[in-house]
C-alpha cells in the first residue's frame, strides 16, 4: 500500500449491467463513503483516480455508480481492486485509537527492551483488540491491546512497548 494513500473498501461484484459495482467496506465507519466525491482504485501497482456518480449503502454493502464504468464489461475489470483515499482525507480519529495499518509491522518490546517482534495482524474480539506478534522464528504471540499491557505506541518510531504481566508471555 502506497503511504500516502489508505484502502476503505474491496469492489467484490458488479451489480446489474450498468456498471455499477458493489463493494465491502475495510473501515469501521460505513457512512464515511457518503461524504466521498472520488476514490482512487488501485489493482496491483497501478492506481486510478474516479468520480463517484451515484452511492447507495445496504446493508453491510455499498454500490457505487463510478464515471467512465458504464457498462458491466469495464465493471468487471475492476473487481477485485480495492478503493483507496488519500490519507489527509482519513477520518480523524479519537485520542489513543490508531489505524490497522498504522499498528501492523511496529517492533514490539518489553518495557525492559527487549524486543518480541512485530506485529504481524489484529484480531478484533470486541471487547479489545489482540496483536499478533510473530518473533524471528514465526512463532505467535498474542498481545492484549489493553491499558494494562499496551504502555506506548510510537508510529514515528514504529515502536510499541508493552508491560509485561504474569501469564502474558
Amino acid at each position: 500500500m502506497d503511504e500516502g494513500f489508505i484502502v476503505v473498501g474491496k469492489i467484490v461484484s458488479t451489480k446489474g449491467n450498468k456498471g455499477e459495482i458493489k463493494v465491502i467496506p475495510l473501515t469501521d465507519s460505513i457512512d464515511r463513503f457518503k461524504k466521498l466525491t472520488d476514490v482512487f482504485i488501485s489493482k496491483g501497482k497501478n492506481k486510478k483516480q474516479l468520480k463517484i456518480n451515484k452511492l447507495e449503502i445496504k446493508k453491510n454493502t455499498i454500490i457505487l455508480e463510478i464515471a467512465d464504468i458504464d457498462n458491466i464489461e469495464k465493471a468487471k475489470m475492476i473487481v477485485g481492486s480495492f478503493l483507496e483515499v488519500k490519507r489527509s482525507n482519513a477520518i480523524k480519529l479519537p485520542k489513543d485509537t490508531y489505524f490497522i495499518f498504522d499498528i501492523v509491522g511496529l517492533e514490539v518490546y518489553t518495557n525492559e527492551n527487549e524486543l518480541l517482534g512485530k506485529v504481524d495482524n489484529i484480531i478484533s474480539t470486541g471487547s479489545n483488540d489482540v496483536y499478533v506478534v510473530k518473533n524471528k522464528n514465526k512463532q505467535e504471540i498474542l498481545i492484549p491491546a489493553i491499558r494494562g499491557v499496551i504502555k506506548d505506541i510510537d508510529l514515528v518510531k514504529k515502536r510499541i512497548t508493552i508491560n509485561v504481566v504474569d501469564g502474558l508471555i
